[in-house]
Order: structure tokens, then sequence, then C-alpha cells
């Protein structure tokens, strides 16, 4: 599919999703009549309908209404009500990333950020350069950053390439950035050389005289493009300060430059390390590069603090390394102790990590886990939360389980203090349980 075969009416089923709705944004922008649904209200379909976009709570296949086009996630099947009318009606049904491609690919500057994890910061990162820069360009961002996961301009794109079902083979960037690869949706891919494959037929989708970016780690990933190197292990001088970082970051032509990040965390000098080899490959000001980086102010849920019963960070992690990262920057900054809670997110990543989810909590003083949060996928026998916990205390974590939001509630204002610190970990619904913290 390519911009001009989307026709000027389109329906989104599951609008409220962070990469629908961003799509369902720029479309809606773009002077198409865009209509979408979702089971549940949310802050992104209220933002939707802020902007003039009709949008329906529930599922019907009246919703349809005269769509020339559907999109679904592959969370929403051939089942789906609105799905099943439009196939009936003979109304074209594509994927999200079928619809991202088309979009994307239509942009003459295409920037697509892919990596188990920290794409979403490093999109926003870019995002904020180019803001910066005056470049106008459209953003796509799997995250909320100051206040939307979607900005609109033109010349430029900026986007999440995500690895999930391969979905990022449907981009063809001409600046692809690879900040990491390791094994993960374990749904999708056999193993984690499963995964590297798919991560090097997505490099190679990038135009012939473009560039890649990537770690030094990842040099073995084989391309014929021009490939931009950023070493994180390099970072010699770096030190943090109340958790956060003070380092140099490096042009091609060698010449450093001092920058201080507001975000916390050894992960994120790295992930701006990424941002800032894209702003040197598009030859942006060096010093307005700085700017941005050194004013960026995270992503919503990576790393979002509160104040209640003591210091409440939400984070998204839900990936073994993602988790020891927010650990890190937890025992960094807390003047107590760090009190975790975790939900898992799938059983099948619960399953392929199981002593992972266990080890990876071994700096934090208690861990709490929840039940898994589903998802699109139906239980695992003997995966599960009370079964991990158990895993975790037998490998020394001090590990508790609760059979629900209530339950860890008490649980963890049982054993917190005013100077601890509570990390809210997961990529499910947990995010809903920091707020009672907030409100004791």
């Amino acid at each position: 599919m390519k911009m001009q075969d989307i026709p000027r009416r389109v329906h989104f089923v599951g609008v409220g999703g962070i990469g629908m709705s961003a799509l369902a944004q720029y479309l809606h922008n773009s002077g198409y009549k865009v209509t979408g649904s979702d089971k549940i209200k949310s802050d992104r379909t209220e933002a939707l309908v802020k902007e003039g976009v009709s949008v329906f709570i529930g599922h019907s296949e009246q919703n349809v209404g005269d769509a020339e086009l559907v999109v679904r996630t592959s969370a929403v099947h051939d089942d789906n009500a609105e799905v099943k009318r439009a196939l009936k009606e003979n109304v074209p049904v594509v994927l999200r990333e079928q619809l991202l491609g088309a979009i994307f690919n239509g942009f003459k500057t295409r920037i697509a950020v892919c990596g188990t994890h920290g794409k979403t910061t490093v999109t926003a990162m870019i995002h904020q350069i180019l803001e910066t820069c005056g470049v106008s360009h459209t953003a796509l961002i799997g995250g909320v950053y100051h206040g939307n996961n979607y900005y609109f301009g033109k010349d430029v794109i900026v986007a999440e390439a995500c690895e999930f079902n391969r979905s990022f083979l449907n981009l063809n960037p001409s600046v692809c950035v690879c900040v990491n690869a390791e094994y993960d949706h374990p749904d999708c891919y056999r193993n984690e050389q499963d995964v590297l494959n798919a991560f090097e037929r997505f490099i190679n989708n990038t135009d012939k005289d473009g560039y890649v970016v990537l770690p030094q780690h990842l040099e073995f990933l084989k391309t014929d493009k021009t490939r931009v190197f950023y070493d994180c292990d390099a970072l010699g001088d770096l030190r943090l300060e109340m958790g956060k970082p003070v380092f140099s970051v490096k042009t091609r032509n060698s010449k450093t430059y001092p920058l201080r990040l507001k975000v916390l965390g050894v992960h994120n000098a790295c992930n701006a390390l990424a941002a800032f080899a894209v702003a040197d490959v598009l030859n942006l000001p060096v010093n307005k590069a700085i700017e941005a980086l050194s004013e960026f102010d995270g992503v919503d849920r990576r790393w979002t603090e509160s104040d209640g019963v003591c210091k409440i960070v939400r984070d998204y992690a839900h990936h073994p390394t993602e988790i020891e990262c927010s650990l890190a920057a937890a025992k960094s900054v807390a003047d107590g102790k760090v009190i975790c809670l975790f939900q898992p997110h799938t059983y099948s990543r619960t399953q392929a990590f199981f002593d992972r989810f266990a080890t990876c909590f071994r700096q934090a003083d208690t861990v709490i886990y929840l039940p898994v949060y589903s998802a699109r996928e139906t239980p695992i026998d003997g995966i599960n939360s009370f079964a991990l916990a158990k895993r975790a205390r037998e490998l020394g974590v001090n590990a508790m389980y609760a059979d629900s939001f209530d339950q860890a509630k008490n649980i963890a204002l049982g054993i917190v203090r005013k100077n601890d610190l509570l990390l809210v970990v997961g990529a499910g619904d947990i995010v809903g349980i920091a707020d009672s913290f907030i409100t004791v």
C-alpha cells in the first residue's frame, strides 16, 4: 500500500492504542474523514475526540459506517463485529503496520527507530532535536511526550519501528536507528538468532544511500549501507549527578561536546548517543541538538515520578534488561529502600524469561508480583506470578505475591516508609495502582 492508495474515509478498530491513535491523528490532520472504536475510553480516545475524530466506545458493525478502509491491530481478529462487517462488504482491512508503512514511506526523509528497548525514548529525543532545530516533521511516538504521541509536520518523519510480528519490515527508512537487539516476543520469535535475523532484514530496508545508526556491539549485523556507530562502552567520562548522566558526545569528525541530561540512568546516556548520531548524519546544528537533549524530560511511563506515601515511580519496563536498568536508576536516587510492584506482561514472555524475571529484581529490597497481564494470550499451565514469586525466593530475592491490586496495595502500605521509593513496573494496566498511593 502507498499513501495515494489510502481512501478518504478510514475507520480504526482499536483506535485507543498508542500506535493506532497516532495514525488516526495523522490522517485526520491530513484532511481524511476518520472514525474509530475501542472497547474502553482512555486518554488517547479522549484526545482524538477533542481533535474532532468520532470515537465509538464498544464494538458494533454499525461503527464502520461508510468507511472505505478499515485498520486493525494484530490483537483484533476476524471475528470482531466491525472487521466481519468490512469483510462481508468487501471493504479492505489492513493491519496498523501496513498503514504506517504507507504513510512513513511517502516522506522524503524517513527516520525509523528500532530496538528491543529504548525506541520510544530515542524517538522522542529525535523529535525534540528536530523541533528545537526548527525542522518541520511528523513524529509517531510509542508513548506520550509533552501531552501527545503524535506531532504533525512536513519534510521529515520519525517513527518507532516495532519488531513484534516483524511489523517493522513494512518500513523503508532513509535513516535507520537500531538501539539494541535482544530476544523478546517469544510468541513471534523462536530464539535470539531469529530476532537478530529480523533486525538484520530490517536495517537492510534502508535506502541505498541512507544511514544505519548502531551501537558498536551490533557491528556484526550485516549491511552494505553506510553505518554510523556510537559506543556506549566508550563513555569514559560518564558520571551520575543525582542519578542523571553527565558525559560527552562525539560527532563523526571526532569533535566532542559536553552533555548533561535531565533523565535518570546510564541507559539514557546511550539513548542520547543514538539520537545525537541522527542529528549528526542529518547535519543539524550541534548546539541545537545538545540543547534539545539537555532539555529532554522523558516520556510518560518511562520513569514518571509522583509524590505520595513516598516517591512513586511509574515505569513501562517489562523485559528483564529494562527492569535492571530501572532498578539501577532507582538505587542511584533512593534515600531509603526500593520497593517494587511488578506485573508480568504476557504468559509467553513470562515463560521465556522465568528465572530472569526473578533475578532481575535482586537490587530491590522487596518485589511484589501481581498476576500476569495476559494481553492477547491465554494462560500457560504453571506459568503464573505465584510460581514466579516462589522461584524468586528460591534464588535469594525478597519476593511476595499479591493476587489483586488491592492486596498489593495493602502489602506495600505495610512496608513502605516516607523516604523509600516505590517502583511500579509493567506494560499492562498496573499503572492504575500508582495513583492509589498518591491519594492515601
